[in-house]
């Protein structure tokens, strides 16, 4: 076991189920080999006493979870346990407490620090470490600001970085798109031009018939006017001048059925009770996808959705607690902000949150 990590005790009767879950949230920001569940992380055949006492030489800290139930365990003759001179919980707060090493008392499930009456002569220091309580009803927020004190002893692991958004193209104007149409208007401006200046007298002769004057003029004006072939023609080698294809043909130009900007970057997410992520969005036309990163720069949550209008709603799951929900939000600025809800339909529960634009 490498050094800087966290050794976690706790009594299976008292708080397993706690502790197992504080676990498994250290290990995320810390790595699997930097936290030490005390008896369930020696390998089968080993002295206990001697890879309890080789695991704490290589931590900085030890959490020592206390229940309701931690002080008050017995042994079959009734005594307390703590009072056991060969019992494992004694013995790894004991270690802990002579090598000077930080301990960390964590009361969950309502418990209370224990009085040094309460506890053997080689325990009772630890009556005067400051405690830090997981609440259930608040258990992230609570292991949050445990974290905050464990970064100032132990370095997290690298974070992976965040998604950087495909950089958008910038738009062409409309006569970078259509400047095809442009000319060719042009051209037939100048030949209907042309034909209307013919002069009426063009005969070969005055005392002769007039020799195919008409079918003459109406060959030249049908090989200079652009017919409707050559305009679908032209249509299919630039199909983005389809704008301009339709004003010829006497229909309404297109509307861009979603005035919103693109959401693509870095958004904050908050709720009314303070609790913040990054949202890092990447926008294709009016669909989009989305990953939420913690506080810690953690991957969190991930999803998918699409944009209609100033209406944005979107599929989220929560790779934390692995719950599925949905998000509804409107923009009432033109895409420069978002309000709504989360809702979780297997909790039958529903938060009001926004988002505002961090970076492009």
């Amino acid at each position: 076991m490498a050094d800087n990590k966290i050794f976690v005790s706790y009594r299976r009767q008292d708080a397993s189920g706690e502790a197992g879950r504080l676990v498994d949230y250290l290990q995320e920001i810390y790595g699997d080999e930097s936290v030490f569940l005390d008896v369930e992380t020696i390998e089968a055949g080993l002295d206990f006493v001697q890879a309890i006492d080789k695991a704490l030489n290589s931590c900085k800290i030890l959490i020592a979870i206390i229940g309701p139930h931690w002080v008050n365990i017995q042994d079959p003759e009734g005594k307390p346990r703590l009072f056991h001179e060969g019992d494992f919980i004694r013995i790894e707060i004991s270690a802990a407490l002579k090598r000077d090493i930080r301990v960390i008392p964590v009361l969950v499930n309502g418990a209370i620090m224990p009085s040094p009456e309460q506890l053997p002569e080689d325990l009772q220091a630890l009556t005067r470490r400051h405690a830090h309580e997981l609440s259930s009803s608040r258990w992230k927020y609570d292991c949050d600001q445990l974290v905050l004190v464990l970064n100032k002893i132990i370095e997290p692991k690298p974070m992976p970085k965040p998604i950087k958004p495909k950089p958008v193209p910038p738009k062409k104007s409309w006569l970078a798109t259509n400047y095809l149409w442009f000319l060719a208007g042009f051209v037939g401006l100048i030949v209907i031009i042309l034909i209307l200046d013919t002069p009426d007298d063009a005969y070969q002769d005055p005392y002769q018939e007039p020799i195919g004057l008409a079918e003459d003029t109406e060959d030249e004006s049908q090989s200079n006017v652009i017919s409707a072939e050559d305009l679908n023609e032209i249509r299919e080698n630039n199909p983005e001048g389809s704008e301009v294809y339709d004003q010829l043909k006497g229909s309404e130009s297109a509307v861009p059925e979603n005035s919103i900007e693109d959401i693509s970057g870095y958004w904050l997410l908050a709720d009314p009770d303070g609790n913040t992520s990054t949202l890092v969005f990447e926008q294709y036309q009016n669909s989009f996808e989305f990953i939420e990163y913690n506080v810690f720069n953690v991957e969190v949550g991930e999803g998918t959705g699409s944009i209609s209008g100033n209406q944005l709603t979107s599929d989220y799951y929560n790779s934390m607690v692995q719950i599925n929900g949905k998000l509804k939000l409107t923009s009432a600025d033109n895409g420069a902000s978002w309000s709504g809800t989360i809702s979780f339909p297997t909790l039958g529960t529903s938060t009001a949150i926004s988002i505002q634009r961090i970076t492009p």
